[in-house]
């Protein structure tokens, strides 16, 4: 279908449809029987392997938010849905729909390609949109026309948006928190990732896609993975962390949790979830210089774009880092960076910097773990874990 290039083309052309032909959604709809699915139950399913959850709405309220685990096929574009959305406020809902349909047909072959790349045959196929309404109930239907029996969530996204709302407006909050301390470097991250199949945790950084730093994006954004746009999307993630592990330890109920401030990168944490990290009880994580270095040289430096992000920031926050450092240890970092010593730069940054500023919060450990061997550091954990916190 060609392409508009102006509102005033767009609307010459829909005004050549006839009206009084064209079919209205409840018409379109007519001849299938959609199954619904509640959001209740797609919780208990999020994270398994037998279903494939599609989202229906445009690229861009996609890649602003959505529910963890779904993949975005549009039905309508972003420049489409804009120009549908115009039909529909300026000259005719009819039209709309027409439009809509016409700009969907052409994705039928793209549609089959993408259930086959994904296994569909083997899955439950879970179709949303923002309310579960129009666009949700035409992909369900593409699919049907392809030879499938999808589901379609009940109230869409927007029913995800209201559970999540709602769990962290709990007081207190739901469950208990072990709190992982320790300096920057330390393997922190690292530890909740290596024993999150054995125990409970809850990433908030996973969540943010961010180390909470202001290079704290460069780890993820060197890796290839799309930032998070805005808070709805990070308290989704966080909620979506929070089912899945309830889903694979349903006996134990408190979750490890890294130490950090009340912001990671430009999100805030709930300020209940703040209030149980403030009150839990934590494990000192030890690490020498040199490991700390070591460890996170491999986060931000695996390969070029990582000295090119790094430099980047540092020189756009030059007037902050000098203020922070001094001019004599900001040009010895840049000088550090512009010749490709990644240790030298971070060595000068945790002992001038980070380890100045975030200071222990005071609270009495119930055990120091030593994280320079990490797989035995975990081992550690999980024994504290489920000697002292298992139920």
């Amino acid at each position: 279908m060609k392409e508009f290039q102006s509102p005033k083309e767009l609307f010459d052309y829909v005004r050549q449809y006839d009206l009084n032909s064209i079919k209205n959604l409840k018409e379109v709809f007519g001849n299938y029987s959609f199954d619904f699915i509640e959001i209740a139950e797609l919780q208990k399913m999020l994270y398994g392997d037998d279903y494939l959850l599609i989202d229906a709405r445009s690229e861009k309220e996609f890649e602003e938010t959505s529910i963890p685990t779904a993949i975005n096929f549009p039905v309508l574009l972003n420049n489409e849905r804009k120009n549908v959305g115009m039909v529909y406020k300026n000259y005719s809902d009819l039209a709309a729909v027409e439009l809509a349909v016409e700009y969907s047909l052409p994705k039928i072959e793209a549609l089959k390609a993408f259930l086959s790349e994904n296994n569909a045959s083997g899955k439950e196929i879970i179709v949303y949109c923002w309310r579960g309404g129009g666009r949700s109930k035409y992909l369900s239907k593409m699919i049907i026309d392809s030879g499938y029996k999808p589901k379609t969530l009940s109230k869409g996204i927007k029913s995800y948006r209201n559970i999540v709302n709602s769990f962290f407006q709990l007081n207190p909050f739901p469950s208990q928190l072990l709190e992982l301390n320790g300096l920057t470097g330390c393997g922190k991250t690292d530890l909740i990732n290596t024993v999150s199949g054995a125990i409970p945790v809850l990433n908030l950084e996973k969540s943010a896609r961010h180390f909470s730093s202001l290079f704290g994006y460069v780890p993820y954004k060197i890796r290839g993975q799309k930032q998070v746009k805005n808070q709805s999307a990070f308290e989704n993630n966080l909620y979506g962390e929070y089912i899945y592990n309830q889903n694979c330890h349903s006996e134990r109920s408190t979750y490890i949790v890294e130490s950090e401030s009340r912001k990671v990168g430009g999100f805030y944490v709930p300020r209940i979830l703040y209030k149980a990290i403030e009150d839990a009880k934590c494990i000192n994580i030890e690490s020498s210089l040199e490991s700390r270095v070591n460890r996170l040289t491999n986060d931000y430096f695996i390969n070029a774009e990582g000295y090119e992000e790094m430099i980047r920031i540092f020189k756009e926050k030059d007037k902050f880092f000098k203020r922070e450092l001094s001019n004599v240890h900001y040009n010895s970092c840049l000088e550090a960076l512009l010749s490709g010593n990644a240790e030298q730069f971070i060595s000068i940054m945790l002992t001038e910097y980070y380890d100045l500023k975030y200071k222990d919060k005071g609270k009495s450990p119930v055990a120091t773990v030593n994280s320079d061997n990490l797989k035995s550091a975990a081992e550690e954990i999980i024994f504290i874990y489920q000697k002292s916190f298992q139920t």
